[in-house]
């Protein structure tokens, strides 16, 4: 009878168990295949989560009572008059007309060889004040003391100009050339007929008035030329003067801030004629901000729609088909857009040109969007009204006169709260990925000691069928060898 133990008994261990652990990973490929659906639903969310944050942004620019209210300004000639309009300003046409622009007061000394010319020292005393009758007359400003700068024996023309920089008197000095040679020149830091400086020199050579050393450069109005009047009057210190609708007016500068209820006008050279300038409503950034919310709205909506559908043609269901939280955003969102608003000519949504299409999604009309930009305060009811708080009988509080893209940021604000909607349902996702990767993990090293313990087995079995072998042949071998009988 032949051995059972044969040399063709040796165990293939490797392929043995490998095969064995091929039923025992099921269970993580089931899990692996689960963690791709989960990460799945939080991609989508994360999807969700940014265009509810770009839905929620456009709703907000449309609920702040400014939007409504921006103008824009024009000039018919804005080479010699700008204007520039602030939200809250009136739609106005004004005629502005411009005598004379505001300067500030400039004056300059004689040639120098250089700036490196010796002028010498001394104190240099500047006075802020006005000229009340004309250029040979000087009111000093009591509110403004005046400035001392000391300039030190022996400076040069560049030593004097910085000492009077660095003193900040309200005015500053500056060397201009003139052909091979240099002058000073001193002018006020700021423009207006309040903005006229003398400065009056203590020369360090006794002689404060003459033309020589320091007192060069006294400029005293009232004074007599080359006595204490030795720099030479440039430019004089004035306001501008302009018109309103013929109204005369004056300004310290040539920039009138709040010329009228927020318009600001920058006069730029004075006119031979009245120019005319207008403020209307900004109806183009009107459209362009409310076309935003439309794209947003219409971009989340059609996010929510692909994301929640089952399409029975390929019999796929969307990444968050059944999801509760997904389907009820989605009914929210389109619930404000059928909402009314009471109080104000315009109730909804259409009476403005935007209507629901049959996806769900809305359209613009620019046309009726035009005419409604007529009176801006109507849409500003419509849309930005913050409301006021009506109680029901039964105690319920509502507001229905408070604006849709109010209600629209609202909610926004709720569904991208740390505990709004969107938040919960991406942090569950997440935890429940989280879960499956650790599941995984584990699962993973227990199989590695799974598969240990199996090679270990039947490398231990595979090793004792081949020492059954060896002691079948030999025996086979010694009976072989028995005499016959």
């Amino acid at each position: 009878m032949a051995s059972p133990i044969t040399a063709s008994s040796s165990i293939d261990v490797q392929g043995m168990v490998s095969n064995l652990m091929s039923f025992e990973r099921k269970p993580l490929t089931q899990m692996q295949t689960e963690a791709k659906k989960i990460d799945t639903k939080v991609s989508a969310y994360g999807k969700l989560q940014s265009q509810v944050a770009a839905f929620r942004d456009a709703s907000a620019t449309l609920s702040r009572l400014e939007t409504w209210r921006t103008v824009k300004a024009a000039s018919a000639d804005a080479a010699s008059v700008e204007v520039t309009a602030s939200a809250g300003a009136g739609a106005s046409q004004h005629m502005v007309a411009v005598q004379q622009l505001a300067q500030s007061q400039t004056v300059s000394s004689g040639a120098y060889a250089s700036s490196a010319a010796i002028v010498g020292g001394g104190t240099v005393r500047i006075q802020l004040g006005t000229q009340p009758t004309g250029a040979a007359s000087f009111t000093p400003d009591a509110a403004r003391p005046e400035v001392a700068v000391t300039v030190p024996a022996g400076a040069t023309l560049a030593d004097v100009r910085d000492s009077i920089n660095a003193a900040g008197a309200g005015v500053r000095a500056s060397i201009v050339r003139d052909g091979d040679q240099v002058r000073l020149f001193v002018t006020g830091s700021d423009s207006g007929g309040n903005q006229a400086f003398r400065m009056q020199v203590d020369d360090a050579d006794g002689t404060p008035t003459n033309a020589t050393g320091l007192s060069a450069i006294a400029f005293d109005p009232v004074a007599a030329v080359g006595a204490g009047r030795n720099l030479a009057l440039v430019r004089q210190a004035v306001d501008s003067q302009y018109t309103i609708d013929g109204v005369a007016l004056t300004g310290r500068s040539n920039r009138i801030a709040g010329a009228m209820d927020g318009i600001d006008l920058v006069l730029k050279k004075v006119t031979a004629a009245e120019v005319q300038v207008d403020v209307t409503v900004d109806a183009e950034a009107l459209k362009t901000s409310t076309q935003k919310f439309v794209d947003t709205y219409n971009a989340l909506n059609k996010l929510l729609a692909e994301q929640t559908k089952y399409d029975e043609t390929t019999k796929t269901a969307g990444p968050l088909q059944g999801d509760r939280t997904a389907v009820s955003i989605l009914g929210q969102v389109r619930g404000i857009v059928r909402e009314t608003v009471t109080g104000g000519t315009l109730s909804k949504l259409a009476d403005v040109g935007i209507t629901l299409q049959r996806d769900g999604s809305l359209a613009l009309s620019s046309s009726a969007f035009a005419s409604a930009t007529v009176d801006p305060s109507k849409l500003e009811k419509l849309f930005a009204a913050p409301g006021t708080p009506v109680t029901a009988p039964d105690g319920t509080v509502s507001t229905p006169d408070r604006g849709l893209m109010v209600r629209f940021k609202s909610l926004g604000d709720s569904l991208l709260a740390s505990d709004g909607s969107v938040q919960t349902a991406t942090d569950a996702w997440a935890a429940r990925l989280k879960a499956n990767k650790n599941r995984q993990a584990a699962f993973e090293v227990r199989m590695t000691d799974v598969e240990k313990r199996l090679l270990r087995q039947y490398s231990s079995l595979d090793a004792q069928l081949a020492a059954a072998q060896q002691s079948s042949s030999a025996l086979a071998s010694a009976l072989s060898a028995l005499p016959k009988t």
